[in-house]
């Protein structure tokens, strides 16, 4: 008969991330705007399956986007199996005139919407890239381009001298996800972005052959034989030679290629088009990205003229510290109007706010105050009005809730458009005319509506059902605002309760952590139900495990301001660490069922690191810790991360911000986890911080998972469960009962939208 703690683990199974998508119908609304129309559709899960739902904006209607069954039926014709019109086997598709193409079974089809006949195009090809009209497709071979008319099958090649490390097209090799795609057999396609007529893309050549080299090896193969090396440019800390980009543009029908007139530009990790910081005029006369020089203390908006080659620094930005383009990587608040005049953000008053630059050197402050906007969501520039999300400008209200605003480019007065009590993730269309808003908030499921470019609701959409999740036993968290180490500085938290709680009991603590700076870890909506991500993913489990779940945005995260997020930079590392503390500390002076005996932490990737450094910066407080895949010494992690977030090697200390400063402290258990074949956070910088660990004599456990990469996908069921089982034994007190986690499938959308098309 299995034991309460087997029945446990399995509720904790069951609220696994992956699983929920079971027990939330109609999560939110993603829309997939029709290009040069006012339309889009989405895919939706309901009880009754999957269904794919048609909006005309304009027309305020809404509707099947194709007959489920008849599709179905003609699906199975074409390749001779059946298929449940509930659940097809396709995330995309195209809409051609009264025609819908797809991908079905490794072909290209399109499917009549009138007749429902089906024409096969040809093979589905996976890494390439097609044009918006759907006529061209680009793909890299052996580093180089080539280009495919969709229409007669002919393939010509755009490009001969790319070479391993002078490619085009290609991400950094930190940033490009090698492990992950030789892993699930899946090829990513080429950084281009195609021009909005289709007649020509920009991209870029990346340079890395001056960049220094990372090892990993793999020491179990999948197919067997010796351990495999694996070589690629890595760029660490202090690193004299980065990587840098040259862009270009390329006409699809002659191949005539066009170069940007500068010097090629740094890009030392993810590629400004991987992070849509490269995008082209409406009328596709001109292309613009976004590029800053090491440390990214400057930030300069590049205007390239295709025909030319011609290129133009618009804005140009420069600070003491990091320059960037919206509260929250890999935001871009930047807009360049018809006009020619920019909507730049900047957080150059110490909160993130917008400006507008004119065609004749005048600057105007369109927004101002100690608060945060977000998000630009729509410019309507006949009306000169912006419409944005922002947060922390209306008093009582959560700090982080994202509101709705307009306001003139002119400057002047602000109008708040919503007063919900909702944080809002808006989706605009591509004239911006319109833009779908879903709504959520921690504790009240999504509903996601369509509203226009003023911000009146045109039509709700769908509402989101969560009963089978409460039924689960999912309680919301209680959020509460408590004060920070210094006493004075208001600080965001979630408490989770475990399962079946009993205020009379005793419960240990677990901490979720992420030290920032880019994102931090509180969840600020309705699980699957978008907005900012956040590290926060495992209080359903650990409840349902019979924990208290703490998750806390302490000093150093983003979305409060310029120098909050600055802390540790600014006033002195680590002191996060003791944020945690306190908070723990005020939470159980209410909460007596709060056990400070009993405290736990984990976190992944940067969370393994501060995970860790808890331990060992409170090691009285903290009694066991689980840190997996953390950038444990910083100074030896890729450049982007330390000299953007924390300083140039001369102007930050980071031997003192080594985890491995600190191993002789170590007293309670803990358990580093790291995958083999991590090629982002490598596992060297475990690997050194358990040198210094055994040369300070301390006990400590060490998982390494064999062709795992920073994901942890590989063994992901294994590893989960043995995190489980640490926190189990040595906080619960409980021998972990034989339990074994069902594999755990990899999201089909998610891989599609890898694989291009």
């Amino acid at each position: 008969m299995p034991s309460d703690l087997h029945a446990r683990y399995a509720k904790a199974e069951a609220l696994l991330p992956h699983n929920l998508t079971r027990l939330i119908q109609s999560p939110q609304v993603s829309a997939n705007w029709i290009k040069d129309t006012e339309r889009f559709w989405y895919r939706n899960r309901t009880d009754e399956g999957v269904e794919f739902t048609l909006v005309d904006a304009q027309a305020r209607t809404k509707g099947p986007a194709f007959d489920r069954v008849r599709l179905a039926k003609a699906l199975e014709g074409l390749v001779g199996k059946e298929f449940d019109p509930t659940d097809l086997p396709f995330f995309d598709m195209e809409f051609v005139s009264r025609a819908m193409r797809v991908d079905v079974e490794g072909q290209r089809v399109e499917v009549s919407l009138d007749s429902y006949a089906v024409t096969v195009l040809g093979p589905a090809q996976s890494g390439e890239k097609r044009s918006p009209d759907g006529r061209w497709a680009v793909g890299l071979r052996e580093h180089n381009l080539y280009i495919r008319d969709l229409g007669t099958g002919e393939e010509r090649r755009l490009t001969t001298d790319g070479t391993e490390a002078h490619a085009y097209a290609s991400p950094a090799d930190s940033a490009a996800s090698r492990v992950m795609q030789e892993n699930l057999g899946i090829t990513a396609p080429p950084l281009i972005v195609w021009s909005p007529d289709s007649s020509r893309f920009i991209t870029h050549r990346l340079d890395q052959r001056d960049c220094e080299l990372m090892h990993l090896v793999r020491s179990a193969p999948p197919d067997g034989g010796r351990p495999k090396l694996m070589t690629y440019r890595y760029s660490m800390v202090g690193d004299e030679h980065l990587a840098t980009a040259e862009f270009m543009v390329f006409d699809a029908a002659t191949g005539d290629v066009t170069r940007a007139k500068c010097e090629p530009v740094l890009m030392p990790y993810v590629s400004a088009i991987q992070l849509g910081q490269c995008w082209w005029k409406d009328d596709g006369t001109t292309a613009y990205w976004l590029a800053g020089d090491r440390g990214e203390r400057t930030a300069r908006l590049h205007a390239l003229d295709p025909g030319t080659g011609e290129v133009t620094v618009l804005v140009e930005e420069t600070s003491e510290t990091t320059v960037q383009y919206g509260p929250h990587f890999p935001d871009r608040n930047v807009r360049v109007l018809d006009s020619g005049e920019v909507l730049w953000w900047s957080e150059r008053s110490g909160w993130g706010h917008l400006y507008l630059y004119g065609t004749d050197g005048m600057i105007t402050t369109v927004t101002s105050g100690d608060w945060m906007v977000r998000h630009i969501v729509c410019v309507d520039e006949a009306r000169r009005r912006v419409v944005f999300t922002a947060s922390g400008r209306e008093p009582g209200v959560d700090v982080y809730l994202q509101e709705l605003y307009s306001a003139s480019l002119d400057g002047g007065d602000i109008t708040r458009l919503t007063r919900d009590g909702l944080d809002h993730d808006a989706q605009p269309s591509l004239s911006g005319r319109y833009f779908v808003d879903v709504m959520a908030w921690p504790d009240t499921p999504a509903v996601s509506v369509l509203r226009d470019s003023t911000g009146a609701v045109v039509m709700e959409l769908e509402r989101t059902d969560a009963s089978a999740l409460f039924e689960a036993g999912f309680t919301p968290a209680e959020r509460v605002v408590v004060k920070a180490a210094d006493g004075e500085t208001d600080l965001t938290c979630s408490v989770h309760k475990p399962h079946d709680f009993d205020p009379a009991q005793k419960y240990p603590v677990v901490d979720e952590i992420y030290p920032g700076p880019w994102i931090g870890a509180l969840a600020h909506r309705f699980p699957l139900s978008g907005g900012v991500m956040a590290a926060e993913r495992n209080a359903l489990p650990f409840a349902a495990l019979g924990f208290v779940h703490v998750a806390l945005d302490h000093r150093g995260t983003p979305l409060r301001g310029k120098v909050f997020q600055e802390h540790a930079r600014l006033v002195g590392d680590g002191q996060y660490v003791d944020d945690h503390v306190a908070a723990i500390k005020q939470l159980a002076q209410s909460r007596p069922w709060m056990d400070l005996d009993r405290v736990g932490i984990f976190g992944h990737s940067g969370g393994g690191y501060a995970s860790t450094r808890a331990m060992l910066q409170q090691p009285g407080f903290f009694k066991v810790a689980v840190s997996s895949a953390g950038d444990h010494d910083d100074g030896t992690y890729h450049s982007w991360w330390g000299e953007k977030y924390f300083g140039l090697v001369d102007e930050f200390d980071f031997a003192a911000h080594a985890n491995a400063s600190l191993a002789g402290n170590l007293r309670g258990k803990l358990l580093l986890a790291h995958g083999e074949m991590d090629d982002n956070v490598t596992p060297h910088l475990t690997m050194r911080l358990v040198d210094a660990l055994i040369a300070a004599n301390k006990d400590f456990d060490l998982l390494i998972v064999p062709n795992a990469d920073h994901r942890m996908l590989v063994n992901q069921a294994y590893w989960l469960r043995r995190r489980w089982d640490y926190f189990v034994r040595h906080l619960l007190g409980e021998a972990p009962p034989e339990y074994r986690i069902a594999d755990i499938p990899l999201d089909p959308e998610a891989l599609a939208a890898l694989g291009g098309g």
